[in-house]
Order: C-alpha cells, then structure tokens, then sequence
C-alpha cells in the first residue's frame, strides 16, 4: 500500500514538474480566462504576483475593462477595472500590492455601491496561497489546465479575443438596449440609492487620501456614454451627487470630454472605436498635464512595444 501511494506520488510530481518546466519554458501560453469571474482573478493576480511596477494604473468596473491596454499604444498602463466590479475592488489591489502606480485613474459612478469582490480578493489575502502561487506560477488563474486548453481551441478556431468583453450586438438590438437604459433611468435617484453612494464614497475617499498620501497622483473620472442615456433624471442627479461628495477642489478629475454621440453597444459600454477614442482621451490629458504637475516624469512617448 505505501509502495503504491509513493508510485503515485512520484508520478504526480513528475507531471507536475514537467508541467511547471513547459510554462517556464513558454512551451505553454498563459490563458486569459473562459470566464468573468476566471478573466477578473488572472488580471487582479497579474498585477498582484508581477515584478513588474505599472506607472499608470486604472481601476474601475467593466466600463473601464473596455479600454483595453492595447488601446494606449504602448503607454505604460495596466488595466484592473474588474467586470461586475467597481474601483473599491482595485483599490484593495493597489492597496495590497507594495510598489504603488505613480498614476491611477479611479472610474467613480453608480458602480462606486459595490464592494470589494471577496472571492477576487480572499485568495491573495491568502497567506499559503499567496506563497504559493508567488513561486509557482502555476498555480495561478492563467496556467488552469482546462483555461489554457479552451483558450488553444478558441484560437484554433479563429475567434478574436477582445469579444470575451465586448458583445457584437444588431443595430436593432442595440437600440432595443439602449431604449431600455433610456427608460429605466427617468426616474429620479432614489433615496436608498442616494444613501448607498453617500456611504461608499466615504469609505472610498478615505482610501483615495491614503493612496494619495504615499505618493501617487489620483485621477478621478467616469467613462462617457450614450447623450441620451447621460441627460436622463437618474444620471443627471447620479453625476452631481457624485462630484459633490469628490469635489474639484479636493481631488483631481479628469475633464469631461467635449460633448460627442459616443457610442455603446448596449446602453452602457463603449463600442470598440470608441473606446479607444477615450484611451486616447485619457493618454492625451497625461501627456498635457505631465510638464505641470511636480514629481511625475513618466514618458508618454507612444512607443509601440
């Protein structure tokens, strides 16, 4: 009985190592997730588990995760906004990583309600796993087995990976989306939802002034959408609410870009074209603004890489 449990010890180690050699190796491509909830834990794990130090970070929920990082041309930026999330989730990753961005770029809106995703954020609090998965990559998220042979297949098979986020709707549909948008935000913001917001913004503007306190330079913004959606009671009263309890003369906002039929493919997040039209938005104010505000020299020289 023991010679056998050794036997099957021994095999399993020495697949184990062969499949731990065959990453290293780069034999086997990391995955990107077949999933929502596997996408968000192999980007909180990357940006957690990475010796690399991103300058720029941007947090957010998946109207950020739209702009994707391929979208900066080559800035340094890395994207952690979380699918179904919010930035109290990213806020809890800069927070727990050690190197702090010299730059992040917070998504506030209605999405500022949810809290940190527990089942995102357990496992890195993890301490074993957190050892674990330090020194083994895979272990991580990205080298799950059947990720990877999924992923093999949806290349294979000529898919394009940016579609895992962004949905490829009719026109008639699309209208259908965002007239349901329309209609569901004419109401005005109802108490419950005023008091939701006044009591997050208050737990998320005290970890801002931490962040801000070791040196990093926060910008707050919201991503734009469709006008029709924007003017609505529901969104007016959403967009002053939240700039009076994050106002101007405390924090840094990104300016609102000049009024434009932007674009979604359901009411809420932007089309491809036009989400890269934000990033460049976005790259275009760091680079303004890079000569005027003291201790930040990054390059923002668009370099491909």
């Amino acid at each position: 009985m023991m010679r056998s449990l050794s036997r099957t010890l021994l095999v399993s180690l020495f697949f184990l190592v062969l499949y731990w050699t065959l990453v290293v190796g780069g034999v086997i491509p990391s995955s990107e997730g077949i999933n929502q909830r596997q996408v968000n834990q192999i980007k909180a794990e990357r940006y957690i588990y990475s010796a690399l130090d991103p300058k720029v970070v941007l947090i957010g929920s998946s109207l950020t995760s739209e702009l994707l990082e391929k979208y900066f041309d080559g800035t340094p930026v890395k994207n952690i906004a979380i699918s179904g999330g919010s930035s109290q989730t990213g806020l809890k990753l800069v927070t727990l990583k050690l190197k702090k961005p010299e730059i992040l770029l917070v998504e506030l809106n209605y999405t500022l309600i949810l809290k940190p995703e527990a089942n995102i954020i357990g496992p890195i609090q993890h301490p074993l796993l957190n050892l674990v998965k330090t020194w083994l990559p895979i272990f991580r998220e990205e080298y799950q087995p059947v990720s990877i042979f999924v992923s093999y297949l949806k290349n294979r098979s000529g898919a394009d990976p940016d579609l895992a986020s962004t949905q490829v709707v009719s026109e008639d549909l699309r209208a259908k989306l965002i007239a349901r948008v329309v209609e569901r935000s004419q109401n005005h913001l109802s108490p419950e939802t005023k008091q939701q917001i006044t009591e997050q913004s208050q737990i998320i503007k005290q970890q801002l002034v931490e962040i801000q306190n070791q040196g990093v330079r926060l910008i707050l913004f919201n991503v734009p959408g469709e006008p029709k959606i924007a003017n609505t009671p529901e969104k007016q009263e959403e967009h002053l609410l939240i700039r009076s309890l994050f106002p101007q003369d405390t924090f840094e906002w990104l300016p609102e870009p000049a009024p434009a039929d932007w674009t979604t493919y359901d009411g809420i997040h932007l089309v491809r074209p036009d989400a890269k039209k934000f990033a460049d938005f976005i790259i275009d104010y760091l680079m303004d603004s890079a000569n005027l505000t003291t201790g930040h020299h990054i390059n923002f020289s668009r370099i491909k890489v």
